[in-house]
């Protein structure tokens, strides 16, 4: 390989030319190098040529690997100036290279004093891998409307004639201007021993020692591939929230229910649309319509049950413990209907006592009124009884109803007390530990 020769520094640059011989690697055996100084170091005198972010981080890295710099001789120096370099990469512009210099903030993020930053990237433009596009200034420019404003430094990225030469890059045009176009028959060969090179490494044999507990494997054929195994576990599908499967043509009617309510009730707002859809396929799946899922929306709205000064944060997550309420109370008096129906006649020996206990009564001058059920109540004490309940349920009591409802099952409560009062004192008693409740 041959040697690079030095470009000239332009006229009109006072610095002195220095000189620096050293071993380059893979491209040349020797690259004499001259510094760039002065007005070199601007857009409008520079020999670089401009590049794009990758191809000039890969420039810059052959350019501080070879040693051309005498202060990048040193490990920890090419370190430093490889991170301040990637740094100003990654914010470049990707097509035209600028970057803004912004010194304070890349010291900052790099974890290097402001003097260290400015000392590498002097040591970049003396490379030829940067140049001036606006010298920033701390003069106020006095823009309307603003108190202070200054001139950002604005850096470019380019790219060494050391470089392409090493590389053998052939040129059209000079300066900053100029484009690769085509590659000399010695920069064929290197970049075909480099790839020939990256591509032996790539694909080297792993070693054989080092791994002693590794398996060996199965060639039986009794082992099917992980694929397979895979595709063959089965998938357990997904349950609502009372554990019914979901399907998709029921997923999706709750989805149209969930876009059509939420709306109209805005203590739901705060749920998403997939939320709130997944909470109402149990009642889409019993067969609930919109309107009867709207009235159960109101009927379990906070503002009913806990007040008006309270929403939900999550509540899909509200009406999931509503619908849980609800199956819990339906079990019960599914539980308590079985046990009437399956309750037995009182046997002779029962009525004969009864009947002894009557007589005894009426020997003694005391008459019991004959109780067969809640239709021998006359409608005076029938409303004594409700207006009783109703008053213990306005001062927070639903016992008396719920006394009832446990005793004689949920068909009498409703047949003494009638369906709303027994409603809503069930309500009540399954909120007995929220001191949240208001009762209206």
């Amino acid at each position: 390989m041959r040697d690079v020769e030095p470009f000239t520094t332009p006229a009109g640059d006072t610095s002195r030319a220095i000189t620096t011989t050293l071993t380059a690697p893979a491209a040349v055996s020797v690259v004499r190098f001259e510094k760039v100084r002065g007005r070199a170091q601007d857009i409008l005198h520079t020999a670089s040529r401009r590049a794009e972010p990758r191809a000039w981080l890969a420039a810059v890295t052959w350019l501080v690997d070879a040693g051309l710099h005498p202060k990048h001789l040193h490990p920890k120096a090419k370190s430093t100036a490889l991170r301040i370099a990637r740094d100003l990469a990654h914010r470049m512009d990707y097509h035209r290279g600028i970057v803004i210099y912004r010194l304070v903030e890349t010291a900052a993020s790099l974890s290097l004093s402001e003097a260290t930053v400015k000392r590498h990237v002097a040591y970049l433009r003396e490379l030829g891998a940067l140049v001036w596009l606006e010298h920033g200034s701390k003069r106020n420019l006095r823009l309307p409307g603003r108190k202070y404003t200054a001139t950002a430094t604005i850096y470019g990225a380019v790219i060494p004639p050391a470089y392409d030469t090493a590389m053998g890059h052939r040129l059209n045009g000079r300066g900053y201007n100029a484009t690769v176009s085509g590659v000399t028959k010695a920069g064929r060969e290197q970049a075909v021993a480099n790839a020939q090179e990256a591509a032996a490494n790539r694909l080297a044999p792993p070693s054989r020692g080092g791994y002693p507990n590794v398996p060996t494997a199965d060639l039986s054929g009794n082992e099917k591939a992980t694929r397979t195994a895979r595709a063959e576990k089965p998938k357990s599908p997904r349950k609502s929230i009372l554990g019914r499967k979901v399907t998709t043509a029921l997923y999706q009617a709750a989805d149209r229910l969930a876009r059509r309510l939420r709306p109209l009730h805005n203590w739901t707002q705060r749920a998403r649309i997939n939320e709130l859809s997944w909470v109402l396929v149990d009642k889409v799946a019993e067969g609930c319509t919109e309107q009867q899922v709207d009235w159960w929306l109101r009927e379990i709205s906070p503002t009913t049950i806990v007040g008006p000064s309270w929403r939900p944060d999550r509540p899909h997550t509200y009406i999931a413990s509503q619908l849980r309420k609800d199956d819990i109370f339906r079990q019960e008096d599914t539980r308590r209907r079985a046990e009437e129906a399956g309750r037995t006649q009182p046997n002779a020996a029962f009525d004969a006592a009864v009947k002894e206990s009557r007589a005894r009564l009426a020997d003694d001058g005391i008459e019991l009124s004959v109780f067969a059920s809640f239709e021998d109540l006359d409608d005076e004490t029938r409303q004594e009884m409700v207006d009783d309940a109703e008053a213990a349920y306005l001062g927070g009591d639903p016992s008396l109803v719920v006394a009832i409802y446990e005793t004689l099952g949920s068909s009498r409560a409703e047949l003494l007390y009638g369906p709303d009062l027994v409603s809503r004192c069930l309500t009540l008693a399954s909120h007995a530990n929220n001191a949240r409740i208001h009762l209206h």
